[in-house]
C-alpha cells in the first residue's frame, strides 16, 4: 500500500484518519508492492510490534482451552475485549508506540477519575462512534491475522473457522509468552472476561507489553526462529523473510546505527552507506535477495517518474477551467518537458547515452546519481505548488538513469522475481524499460508524445475506469468529456511502504538490534548459516 504524504511509518489505518494521498494512479505502484510481499512474508506495514504475534498465540491458546466455542462470534467478542484491554494497559503504563487502539485508551484513560474502568461497552460493537476500533475482527482481522497464518504461527482446523495455535510453533510460543507474563497473565484474563479493571491491575500487566521481551529465555528465541525460519525448508516463504532479514542487519552494521527504511533501502539499492563508503554481502544467496531489493528500488522510481509527468498535466489542466483537448494537453505536456531538458536530444536512446550512471547511487552530492534526481523529482508530491521545471527534467533523466542501469538485466529480473511481470496487468519496471527500448530510436517529440498520452494520461483513465468498475472507487484525477479533457483531483508522486519500517522494528523488539547496530545475539545470527 503507498503511503499518504506526512503519513509516517507505524501508524496504519486502524490508528488514525487522514486525507488518502498516492492512490496508484498509474497502475503500477501494485507491481511494487507484489514484489516486496514476496520479500518480506509474514510481516506487513500494519504488523507493528513483534510481541503481538506471542500475544495473539496465547489468546488462541487460552480460548481453546478455557472458552471451548467454536462460534466465530464469541471468538470476535473475546479477541475485542483483549485488544482493548491491552491499549489500556500499553497507555497506563507510560505509552507504547504501535499498539492497536491507543488513542482511544488514552481518552478512556484522561476520562476516568476512579480506580476501575469499565471498558465491555467499547468493545461489544455498539455505537461505533465509542468503540476502541470500528474493524470488527479489531487489530487481529484487519492486521495480524493473515500474516500469523502466513508465517505458521496460527492455523484452522477442518471442524471450525476459530483459528488455533499451529502445532509445535503456535504452542510453544503461546505457552512462552504466558509463562512471561506470570502472573498477570491470569489477571489479564479475568479482567478480559468481566470487562472492566482496575488501575492497579494495569500496573501489574506492563510485563505483557511489546517492550517487554526478555532479552534472554524462550520466548525471544522463538521469535528469532520464527523470524528467520529455524527448521523450515530452504524454498519455504521463511527463508526470503530471513535473507531480508539479514540485509538488513548488514545495513544496520555497515551504518553503525539502526536504520531508517529510507537509509535500508537506499543502502541496499546502492551497495553504499550514507557516507559512500561501499559495502557488499558475501553469501551468493544474500547477494540474490539484495537484486531483488534493488528490483524493487528500481521499480518505485519509475512510477514515481511516471507520477511526476502526470502532475505537471494536472497542473497545466489546473490553469483550464474549460479543460483542454487531449492532443493539446499531450503537446503542452511534451513542450515543457522537452523545454525542461534544454537542450533537446535528438531521440530518447541520445539522452540515454548522454547521462552518466553513477556508481554510488546513493550519492548525496552528485546532480545525476539516482538518489539527487529522485530527491527533486518528489518535489512534485507538494499539491499546492506547480511543478519546476528542474522537477520534469529530473523526471526524464532518472528514467533515462533506470534504463541505462537496467535495461540489459530485465531478462534476468523477469526471471528472478516473475511476479514483476505478472502483476498489476503488467505495469512495471520490466514492461516499461521495454517500451522505452522499443521507441528508443525515434524522434524525441514523439517517444515524448507516446509516453505522455499512452504510458500516463490514456493509462490513468483505464486505471480509474477499472477501478470504478471493479471496486466502486472514484479516482478519476482527470476526465475527457465532449472532446475535452478536464481536472478533477489534483495528486503527486509517492514511494510505496516495503514493509521494512515493521521488519526494523521486530528486530530492534526481539533484541537482535541495537542503538549502534546488531547486538551479540545479532551477530550470531549473521554468523550462522
Amino acid at each position: 500500500m503507498a503511503t499518504a504524504k506526512n503519513k509516517g511509518p507505524g501508524h496504519p489505518e486502524w490508528t488514525e484518519r487522514e486525507e488518502k494521498r498516492g492512490l496508484d494512479p498509474l497502475g503500477m505502484q501494485q507491481s511494487s508492492v507484489a514484489i516486496y510481499q514476496e520479500l518480506v512474508p509474514g510481516i506487513s506495514n500494519v504488523t507493528l510490534r513483534m510481541r503481538y504475534y506471542g500475544f495473539y498465540a496465547w489468546l488462541a491458546y487460552r480460548y481453546a482451552k478455557d472458552v471451548r466455542d467454536t462460534s466465530v462470534e464469541v471468538w470476535c467478542m473475546y479477541v475485542r475485549r483483549a485488544e482493548a484491554l491491552y491499549a489500556l494497559a500499553a497507555q497506563y503504563n507510560g505509552g507504547v508506540r504501535g499498539v492497536a487502539g491507543s488513542r482511544w485508551a488514552t481518552r478512556t484513560l484522561e476520562r476516568t477519575h476512579g480506580k476501575r474502568i469499565t471498558f465491555y461497552l467499547n468493545t461489544d460493537r455498539g455505537d461505533g462512534e465509542t468503540q476502541y476500533l470500528k474493524q470488527k475482527f479489531g487489530a487481529f482481522g484487519a492486521a495480524y491475522g493473515s500474516q500469523l497464518a502466513e508465517i505458521g504461527v496460527l492455523d484452522k482446523t477442518h471442524q471450525h473457522e476459530v483459528p488455533v495455535p499451529a502445532a509445535g510453533t503456535g504452542d510453544a510460543l503461546a505457552r512462552a509468552y504466558e509463562a512471561a507474563a506470570g502472573e498477570a497473565a491470569s489477571v489479564f484474563l479475568n479482567a478480559a472476561k468481566s470487562g472492566r479493571v482496575t488501575k492497579e491491575q494495569l500496573t501489574q500487566m506492563e510485563r505483557m507489553l511489546p517492550t517487554r521481551i526478555a532479552k534472554s529465555g524462550r520466548e525471544r528465541r522463538l521469535y528469532e526462529d520464527i523470524l528467520f525460519g529455524k527448521g523450515h525448508s530452504v524454498d519455504s516463504t521463511a527463508c526470503t523473510r530471513s535473507l531480508t532479514l539479514k540485509l538488513l542487519l548488514r545495513v544496520a552494521a555497515e551504518l553503525g546505527r539502526i536504520p531508517s527504511t529510507e537509509e535500508a533501502r537506499w543502502a541496499l539499492y546502492s551497495s553504499h552507506t550514507d557516507s559512500g563508503t561501499p559495502w557488499e554481502v558475501v553469501s551468493p544467496t544474500e547477494q540474490r535477495q539484495q537484486s531483488a531489493w534493488k528490483t524493487y528500488q528500481a521499480n518505485d522510481l519509475v512510477h514515481l517518474c511516471y507520477e511526476a509527468i502526470l502532475k505537471i498535466s494536472l497542473d497545466i489542466l489546473e490553469t483550464q477551467p474549460s479543460g483542454l483537448p487531449m492532443n493539446q494537453l499531450v503537446g503542452s505536456v511534451v513542450t515543457r518537458l522537452s523545454k525542461a531538458l534544454g537542450r533537446k536530444p535528438i531521440s530518447w536512446q541520445t539522452l540515454v547515452d548522454s547521462v552518466s550512471v553513477v556508481t554510488n547511487a546513493w550519492d548525496q552530492e552528485k546532480p545525476l546519481s539516482d538518489y539527487i534526481l529522485m530527491k527533486k523529482v518528489l518535489e512534485a508530491s507538494n499539491l499546492p505548488a506547480v511543478c519546476s521545471d528542474d522537477c520534469g527534467a529530473s523526471a526524464l533523466k532518472l528514467l533515462a538513469v533506470l534504463h541505462k542501469r537496467f535495461g540489459g538485466q530485465l531478462v534476468a529480473i523477469s526471471k528472478q522475481l516473475p511476479v514483476a511481470v505478472t502483476s498489476a496487468n503488467n505495469h512495471s519496471l520490466v514492461t516499461e524499460l521495454q517500451f522505452l527500448a522499443t521507441h528508443a530510436e525515434e524522434p524525441f517529440e514523439d517517444f515524448l508524445t507516446q509516453v505522455v498520452r499512452s504510458r500516463v494520461l490514456e493509462r490513468h483513465l483505464w486505471v480509474a475506469l477499472h477501478k470504478l468498475r471493479g471496486q466502486g472507487d472514484y479516482t478519476f484525477l482527470l476526465e475527457a468529456d465532449e472532446g475535452r479533457v478536464r481536472l478533477r483531483a489534483k495528486d503527486g508522486p509517492v514511494l510505496t511502504n516495503p514493509r521494512l519500517d515493521s521488519a526494523i522494528t521486530f528486530l530492534q523488539d526481539t533484541h537482535l538490534l541495537g542503538e549502534y547496530g546488531p547486538t551479540d545475539a545479532g551477530n550470531r545470527v549473521l554468523a550462522g548459516p
